[in-house]
Formats: structure tokens, C-alpha cells, sequence
């Protein structure tokens, strides 16, 4: 099955849910996150007109903002740019007020046509046809001071500014003589309105949908728009283009190259647009989601998330609370493996059973604004997405530091540093490789396109691009480039791209059949390593004498400041760097432990290694960081360091 046919399949699974509006957590109804009835659509209305049974108007109110509400729509005023097309019940105030006989002609007439004998119909159709609804809004003052015109008429009265109230959205209530009917609210209106747009179906020939296989009733002559909310106009099918070379001389019209039924169209935009808004990730035009073709649509391991939010969505019993308390004091939860035991859990057959279901995962880009293109597209049994997901999170796992909001014994928010090994999500990985954000354009295609390489490496098959960690490389060798608002050197943010960077190394060498340990190999003896193993060094060496002459934090060190060009000239770099230890080492009386590690360090490069002045590859980040790492791990004798001989006990 392809995109259409399992939309479809989910729309079939989710028809219980059809109309029922969406409430978010703040209490407040959510018809955008709503699954719309087919032939309906959202629109947005101010204006409130009470009528009675008969059509004899009660009162008027207007909304401080616009209302979003579920309107019943025809197939060509769904998707109308210019021209008239009316919808069919809830219209703007050009289709109801009589400003435009065109198009209150259009309205009535489209609302005659299936208004048969039901009470409310009828009542709408009488008002409307009176033409006195803009008399009504003027008496109850609905409008504002600025809709008015600034010239009066020959008897001094201000007259209204047409243009600036003809596209108001109109709603009705009609008010029964046992109750007030919301006509957008009614279901009763709905299903009478979706039977006789079924029961005006004017196709007549024999011909299959080739969406659904099944018979076609009405052929779609427009799909509809408004799909991605982010790109309003941009459609995912468009066969209304009759002009020009469209065919380029393969087909005479339309229905020769493709026939979708208007019903099966329907289903499968109106389910594509819900799980855009409720499951959406979306950077610009682009948008990935995620869903499985179930009743429980919702996919709790999200592609885009970092192993600490994989775990927490997935692990429904462990509380955020559980995991502050056991990520205190700087303790590393492993996630990357707890995520392996998570996926045992799915492994035994009746678990599967009950789990099993097809995942989709799609991204839409529209490369115009009106036209949207499906740029990725796989779907798998949900095991196997599982096991994607977490072999993913276990090769690109590393040393990371989440920070998670939450209130302190005051009641003041702050933020609770979690540390964690696991993978980094996508915008980590982009902030490694492209930086932050400054507001262009150019940012987020380049954003677009790495999501878009992420979840090939993910799904596809497809191998970690090696330019990608070298730009994370890049970046993370020039510690001084990353700068607070102030135009400081920003540590943190610094050390955050230098863990991505190294976890983005370890997924790239693991695919070349290669295993990086988290923790500091001392028996490896690969020049890059080395070298990244000596930088560490010599930068925790000068941070100790600063910290023992009670400087620490006061600027970075000369290590941090030479990263750059040590990683392009090693051997001359480090050489500058050594000379540079010599009052610092003086400082801590010869600092006999750092002097012994770098040769025990130094004997370890093998013939001609150590004079190889050529640039290092990223994993000399590795080295330094995994050495940083053995640092760390002697943290509560390094605070020792004071003792006069330079060395760190135990």
C-alpha cells in the first residue's frame, strides 16, 4: 500500500472520532486539531446572527477575534482564490449581507438546493433572502469605527467602508422552540448535508478511483488546499489545470491521465491535514509526521527527539520526576540501553500481537506556494520501526546534557541540568553542524535538508554523510567562534556542540565497522586520537594551576584558544602549546601527573606518527573528549589538586 491507500485506511479506523472537536490542555476547543467531516472545512468567523424559526432576526454579537468553526463547503468553494463560490451554510458577509448580488444570488442558491424541510435550513435561507442583514448588524452597532468611510453622505452620515467588512465570517443560531441550534455544532446538519452532496453524484460512466480501487461516484475535479497550515495554498493534488501544454499531448483532458472519486479525495486530505496539525514537526515549508495506521494513530517515539524524550514518551510508568532523582549528581542514566530493554518488550509474540500495527513516516515540502510535494515516504511494521529507532539512538550515542524546566521550593521556574547517554535530536544535530539560527532563509533549507538526510540514515538505508560531521567538526575545533549575546566566549554552548559532534563521530565510525568505547581507551594508539588526548591535557593541566592560583573561569585557555589550528598543524601546534605549559607546570612544582600522562601519551604514537603534521580527523574530538571524560571521573581528587607536587590523589 502506498500514502493514499493507508491515509485512507486511517481515516476508515478513526471515523468514530470524525467531528468531534479537540481539546487542548488548556481547556480551550481546537477546531484546526479537529478530524473534519468530508465536505466540511474550518472557517473563521466574528460575526454571530441569531434568528428565530421563522428567519425574523433576534440579535447580533461579534467575537473580539475571529472563532474558528467546521462549515460545510462545496467542493469548488473550498478551494476559492477569485471568482464566486458560495459555501454552504457559514459565509462571509459578501455572500450573506448583500453586498454583492452575485454573489447572494450564488449562496442562496447553492443553500436552496439541499435545504429540503429542515427547520433551521429553511429559517437561514428566509433571513437571507430578505436582504436585511446589514440594516440588522448596523442597528445592534456590530461595527467598528474604523469600518466606516471618513466622508459622510448628503445627509451627514458616515457610511460604511464596504472593503473593509465584506470577507467577515457570518455564523448562525437559530433559535427553536425547545432549543438554540449552533447550525456549525449540528450534527444533524452535517450528515444531511454530506447525503446530498453523496446524492448529487454526477459521474456516469464506469471507471475505477485510483486512490481506493473502488467504484467512482463523483470524480474530484479540485483537491483541496490548506493541508499544511504553514503553507495554506500549497495543494498535494492539482488536476484543474486544463491550460497551457499540461497534457503535453499524451492526454485529450483530465480524467484520461488519472480519476480520483471527490468522497475518497475528501477522506484522505481531511486525515492528512488532522495528523499534520496534531503530529506535525515542522521547520518552514517542510513538515514530517508520523502516525500509525490504527486507531491509536499516535506514535510515541518520535523520530526527531533525543533518547531522553524517546525514553520518557515510550516508558509510560517512569515520571520526569524518577529521572531527575536518578540523574543527580552528574550521574550518566544510559538511555541508549535502557531503549534496548524498552524493544525486548516488543520482541515476544504477544506483545507484538497486541502492539502491532504499520507505522508511516512522511515529509511534505512545498517547493511553491501552491504546490506540496511528498519528499520522503517509508512504512514499516512497528517493530521494525522500534528497532530503527533505537539502533539509531545506540550507535549515536554519547555524554549529553539535557536541561529541563521545572519549579524550584519558591515556586520559580528554573533549570535542572540532566545528564544522559544517548543520541542528540535533529535541531541538536543542526546546531552542531550549521549553528543557531539568525532569522535567514538559506538556515532553514539547510535545516529541511538535513532532517530530510537524518531520516534517510534512519530508515533509508543510507550512510552517515562524512561532510556533515566534518562541518560538527569544524565548528566544535573553534571554540572561540561560539559567542553569548554579549559577544562572549559561550562555554556551554561550545561543550553542547563539541558532545554532538562526537556522538555524530561515533555513528559515523560505527558504519565503517569501527567501535568507538564512550569511555577513554588508553591502548589505542591512533595518531588522531593521541593528539586529541594531548590537547586535553594540556588544557586540564593550565585550568589546575589557574584554579590553584584562584583564576579558574577568568578566560579560556591557551588549549581552547589553539584548538583551531591544532586540529590543521598538530605536531607545530602542539609544540607552541607545550612551551606555553612551562609557568603553569612551575606553578604546580613540575606537575609530575600531567607531565607523566603526556609521555606515557607521547610513547604511544607509533614511527612517524607524532611528526605527521598533516590536519587530524574529527576523532581526535573523541580523544579529547574521552580524556576530558577521565578527568571528570577523578573530579572529587582533582578538587585535591592543590598539593604542592602537581599530582592528583587518590
Amino acid at each position: 500500500m502506498g500514502l493514499f491507500q493507508n491515509l485512507l485506511e486511517t481515516y476508515e479506523k478513526c471515523s468514530e472520532a470524525v467531528g468531534i472537536v479537540q481539546v487542548d490542555a488548556d481547556g480551550n476547543a481546537n477546531e484546526k486539531k479537529t478530524l473534519l467531516p468530508i465536505g466540511h472545512m474550518t472557517f473563521k468567523s466574528q460575526i454571530c446572527v441569531t434568528i428565530d424559526e421563522d428567519g425574523v432576526f433576534v440579535r447580533a454579537s461579534r467575537d473580539n477575534k475571529e472563532t474558528t468553526i467546521i462549515a460545510p463547503c462545496t467542493e469548488i468553494s473550498a478551494g476559492r482564490s477569485s471568482g464566486i463560490a458560495a459555501h454552504s451554510l457559514c459565509d462571509q458577509l459578501d455572500y450573506v449581507g448583500d453586498i454583492n448580488e452575485g454573489k447572494i444570488a450564488a449562496y442562496l442558491s447553492q443553500l436552496n438546493s439541499w435545504k429540503g424541510n429542515i427547520p433551521e435550513l429553511n429559517a437561514i435561507y428566509t433571513y437571507v433572502s430578505g436582504k436585511t442583514m446589514m440594516d440588522d448588524l448596523l442597528n445592534s452597532r456590530i461595527f467598528k469605527e474604523s469600518e466606516y468611510q471618513t466622508k459622510t453622505d448628503e445627509h451627514g452620515e458616515s457610511q460604511l467602508d464596504k472593503e473593509k467588512i465584506r470577507k467577515l465570517g457570518v455564523r448562525f443560531i437559530v433559535q427553536m422552540t425547545d432549543n438554540m441550534v449552533k447550525v456549525w455544532e449540528s450534527t444533524e446538519l452535517r450528515n444531511a448535508w454530506i447525503d446530498n452532496m453523496s446524492s448529487n453524484s454526477t459521474f456516469n460512466e464506469e471507471a475505477f478511483d485510483y486512490l481506493s480501487g473502488e467504484v467512482v461516484h463523483q470524480v474530484a475535479a479540485q483537491h483541496p488546499k490548506n493541508i499544511n497550515s504553514l503553507t495554506g495554498n500549497a495543494k498535494l493534488l492539482s488536476c484543474n489545470d486544463t491550460s497551457g501544454f499540461t497534457f503535453r499531448g499524451r492526454f485529450a483532458k483530465q480524467n484520461d491521465a488519472v480519476i480520483v472519486d471527490y468522497i475518497q479525495s475528501q477522506k484522505m486530505h481531511q486525515m492528512l491535514r488532522w495528523l499534520i496539525a496534531n503530529y506535525g514537526y515542522a521547520a518552514d515549508s517542510q513538515v514530517i509526521v508520523t502516525w500509525g495506521v490504527d486507531r491509536d494513530t499516535e506514535v510515541k517515539a518520535k523520530v526527531q527527539d533525543n533518547s531522553l524524550d524517546f525514553f520518557e514518551n515510550m516508558e509510560e510508568v517512569k515520571t520526569k520526576a524518577d529521572i531527575l532523582s536518578g540523574t543527580k549528581g552528574g550521574i550518566y542514566a544510559d538511555y541508549a540501553d535502557k531503549l534496548k530493554n524498552l524493544l525486548q518488550g516488543f520482541g515476544n509474540a504477544k506483545d507484538i500481537k497486541q502492539h502491532f500495527c504499520k507505522i508511516c513516516i512522511a515529509v511534505f515540502d512545498a517547493a511553491t506556494t501552491g504546490r506540496m510535494g511528498l519528499v520522503f515516504y517509508q512504512e514499516l511494521p512497528k517493530n521494525t520501526y522500534l528497532e530503527n529507532i533505537v539502533n539509531w539512538h545506540s550507535d549515536t550515542s554519547y555524554f549529553l546534557t539535557a536541561w529541563k524546566k521545572e519549579r524550584d521550593e519558591h515556586g520559580k521556574d528554573k533549570n535542572t541540568p540532566i545528564h544522559y547517554i544517548g543520541a542528540p535530536s535533529f535541531d541538536d544535530i543542526v546546531f552542531a553542524v550549521y549553528g543557531k539560527s539568525h532569522g535567514d532563509k538559506s538556515y532553514e533549507i539547510l535545516k529541511k535538508n538535513t532532517r530530510k538526510q537524518l531520516l534517510e540514515c534512519m530508515f533509508g538505508n543510507f550512510a552517515f554523510p562524512k561532510n556533515m560531521v566534518e562541518m560538527a567538526a569544524n565548528r566544535a575545533s573553534n571554540p572561540m567562534g561560539f559567542m553569548d549575546l554579549n559577544g562572549k566566549f559561550s562555554e556551554n554552548d561550545w561543550k553542547r556542540a563539541l558532545s554532538i559532534t562526537c556522538a555524530l563521530t561515533r555513528k559515523f565510525y560505527k558504519q565503517q565497522k569501527e567501535e568507538i568505547p564512550l569511555e577513554l581507551d588508553t591502548d589505542r594508539t591512533n595518531r588522531d586520537y593521541l593528539f586529541g588526548r594531548l590537547l586535553s591535557v594540556a588544557d586540564k593541566l593550565e585550568s589546575a594551576a589557574l584554579y590553584k592560583a584562584d583564576k579558574q573561569n577568568t578566560r579560556p585557555t591557551n588549549a581552547t584558544k589553539l584548538m583551531s589550528a591544532f586540529r590543521v598543524k598538530p605536531h607545530s601546534t602542539w609544540g607552541i602549546l607545550y612551551d606555553q605549559l612551562i609557568p603553569y607546570r612551575n606553578q604546580l612544582n613540575g606537575a609530575g601527573y600531567y607531565q607523566s600522562l603526556i609521555d606515557n601519551i607521547l610513547v604511544l604514537f607509533e614511527e612517524g606518527d607524532y611528526e605527521d603534521n598533516s590536519p587530524l580527523s574529527p576523532l581526535y574530538l573523541l580523544g579529547y573528549a574521552a580524556q576530558n571524560r577521565a578527568f571528570l571521573k577523578n573530579n572529587n581528587n582533582e578538587k585535591t589538586e592543590g598539593t604542592d607536587n602537581g599530582y592528583i590523589t587518590e
